[in-house]
């Protein structure tokens, strides 16, 4: 990888000024260069244009004065092929009865038969319906059928797949391979049958090949096979090629490549005469490029090329470009010049405003005395751009300055809360109960577990010996997060423990809580709660929900909830009397509380864990002892929220009991 150079603004500036002086002179150049350049293809082009049509008229004067008198033989057969048929077809209507070669079918052949050996002519007649019954004079013209027709196809194939008229229709028969040529006239007698005359026409064709050669040979002589020069500088070449495109004029003596035009030049060139154009061919011959000219010559089937180097048609245009760009750079020289006076001026005060600056990272903005000071080496009195630049930068340093010493305040003040909140977190936790393995609480095994979405939490949960049968399970979520949550955490769990240790049932407990909230609650803050007593010799627990997520229960492979809403959550109606719930937990049975932290954990896709997410974990790790269930537990829930934001605060409380 290439890495460029950092530059200084003044380069910078430098080349800014150098691409913008160039541009405008690379782009002028760059279309002089192009016109010029169409221009002196378009001139010769004019030139070629010129020459080809000189020697198509060369073609012409030779051709009309050779091939005005075998035009003349050739009517002469076309009226001697018209008539022939027309006796025929006389002969063929004689009597209408007879019709179908039965009558007159005599004087027909004896017509065929004397054509064929007084005028030189050859006919026959094929049927189309059964070419068996076909008849000809000859066996030996049987092979007309396979000869070609201009169109491509062979005759026999032509015959078929056409059709006739009376009276009949001139074509043109050939025989590539015994280098023959005929011409036919072709007559329907009826639906099927059809008339053929023709006549060779070889003596024609040798006779215009005859005046080909002669014109081939006669440029051969006139024209010079190094062209003819225009200017002093630029020389026209002519070729004469061939139907197959081989070079046949001039003939070349010093070893130059000949001339040769492939299949897809020659069918562009035959396609552009049929639209009456010439066509610009582009192509390179001994290494040099050349601008070409073809003219398709039709009657004699050959090709006028008129051919320039490209070398030689940009030699003076580039000699005028070279002359231009040698006066841009002159143009762009003293733009320099004066671009660097003038750039120079600018950047002086430019430089000392970046010094300057510089020295911002070594300055102690907490230091005003040092900041003053250093703001009075920028000159803000001037007048123009850089005036503009040091007073920003003068009031950059000062509120930067004012901004540090701020921050520095805020921070201290930041520390100071977070020591304060890790000091509330510490009495949260500490509120919490810490022995749920104390044997006070035998047979039951107990966890809980809680984890804030903020530094503290809403979320409660205690456990209680009340005697020694009797043990109370707390479990709440205030409204809010945070602080606020948390005092109002801490009121509730106070209101709680005093309310059981002085033996108050659940709904009795509820009742209370209730009350107090609604008379000290002057944010209108409430508490989801499920308050309940566990007999541990009975089974026995009766309970008071309170708004509250129903806890589970699971015996063996049976998970169910603990059905009964008490009321309302405690805080929002004064007055409300909650109802008590009572049931019987068999023994082996897991009762899992929670709180809506878990049911609506979201993940990512704001999908929610829920409730039948938790009946099927609480199944599935049933064997897992408590502690070792709430710590599973959580991970699922962890795992289940992804790198999604926690919500809500998260609360379990597992309680098994046992046999």
């Amino acid at each position: 990888m290439i890495r460029i150079p950092a530059l200084s603004f003044k380069s910078r500036l430098l080349c800014l000024i150098l691409v913008f002086a160039m541009l405008p002179i690379l782009v002028v150049v760059a279309v002089l260069y192009y016109i010029q350049t169409e221009a002196s293809f378009e001139k010769n082009h004019f030139y070629q244009t010129s020459n080809n049509i000189m020697f198509s008229e060369i073609f012409d004067s030779y051709y009309y004065r050779n091939v005005v008198a075998d035009l003349v033989i050739l009517n002469g057969r076309r009226e001697k092929l018209r008539l022939m048929s027309k006796a025929i077809m006389d002969a063929y209507k004689l009597d209408d009865k007879t019709s179908g070669m039965i009558g007159s079918s005599s004087i027909i052949r004896s017509i065929m038969f004397e054509s064929t050996r007084e005028a030189g002519l050859m006919s026959f007649i094929f049927d189309k319906a059964n070419p068996n019954d076909s008849y000809f004079v000859k066996a030996d013209f049987r092979r007309l059928l396979k000869y070609k027709t201009i169109l491509g196809d062979d005759l026999g194939t032509y015959i078929r797949q056409r059709q006739f008229h009376n009276p009949g229709t001139f074509h043109v028969l050939t025989d590539v391979k015994n280098n023959e040529v005929f011409l036919l006239n072709i007559t329907a007698m009826d639906s099927h049958r059809i008339l053929v005359v023709c006549e060779s026409q070889n003596d024609l064709r040798d006779s215009f090949v005859y005046v080909k050669n002669q014109i081939i040979e006669s440029l051969n002589n006139v024209m010079q096979s190094e062209g003819r020069h225009l200017t002093s500088q630029k020389t026209l070449l002519t070729f004469i090629a061939d139907n197959d495109g081989k070079h046949v004029a001039p003939k070349n003596h010093d070893g130059r490549e000949p001339l040769y035009l492939d299949d897809d030049i020659r069918q562009k060139v035959q396609d552009m005469f049929n639209q009456k154009h010439n066509i610009r061919y582009d192509h390179r011959l001994n290494d040099i490029d050349y601008q070409m000219l073809i003219t398709y010559y039709n009657q004699m089937g050959l090709h006028i090329v008129s051919a320039t180097p490209v070398k030689e048609i940009l030699s003076a245009q580039r000699k005028e470009t070279n002359k231009f760009i040698m006066i841009a750079c002159g143009v762009v020289f003293f733009a320099i010049l004066i671009a660097l006076v003038l750039v120079s001026d600018l950047v002086k005060p430019l430089t000392v405003v970046s010094g300057n600056t510089k020295d911002i990272a070594k300055l102690d903005l907490r230091d005003i005395v040092s900041v003053r000071r250093f703001i009075n080496r920028f000159d803000i009195k001037r007048n123009d751009e850089v005036g503009e630049i040091s007073s920003a930068i003068a009031k950059m340093t000062t509120n930067l300055s004012s901004n540090i010493c701020n921050l520095l305040e805020t921070q201290d003040r930041q520390r100071k809360i977070e020591g304060e909140l890790n000091t509330a977190k510490d009495i949260q936790l500490g509120i919490l109960p810490d022995n749920l393995d104390s044997p006070a609480f035998a047979p039951l095994r107990i966890n809980g577990t809680m984890i804030p979405a903020k530094e503290v939490g809403g979320d409660l949960y205690d456990v209680m010996e009340l005697d020694d049968d009797n043990v109370a399970f707390i479990i709440g979520d205030v409204s809010d997060k945070g602080v606020p949550a948390a005092l109002f955490m801490v009121m509730t769990v106070t209101i709680v423990r005093e309310c059981f240790s002085l033996k108050m049932s659940s709904a009795a407990v509820m009742n209370e809580v209730n009350k107090v909230l609604c008379r000290h609650n002057p944010n209108m803050m409430f508490v989801t709660l499920f308050l309940a007593i566990l007999n541990r010799k009975t089974g026995e627990l009766t309970y008071a929900n309170g708004g509250h997520c129903q806890p589970v229960l699971c015996h063996g492979k049976k998970v169910g909830v603990i059905d009964g809403l008490s009321g309302p959550a405690p805080g929002v109606v004064p007055d409300f009397e909650y109802k008590e719930f009572k049931c019987f937990i068999e023994k082996n049975t897991r009762i899992f509380m929670y709180t809506d932290g878990v049911s609506e954990a979201q993940n990512e896709e704001k999908d929610l864990f829920g409730e039948n997410r938790i009946n099927f974990c609480v199944n599935n790790l049933s064997s897992l002892d408590v502690k070792t269930f709430s710590a599973v537990m959580m991970n699922q829930i962890l795992s289940y929220r992804g790198n999604a934001p926690q919500s809500d605060d998260i609360t379990l409380l597992v309680i098994d009991y046992p046999e």
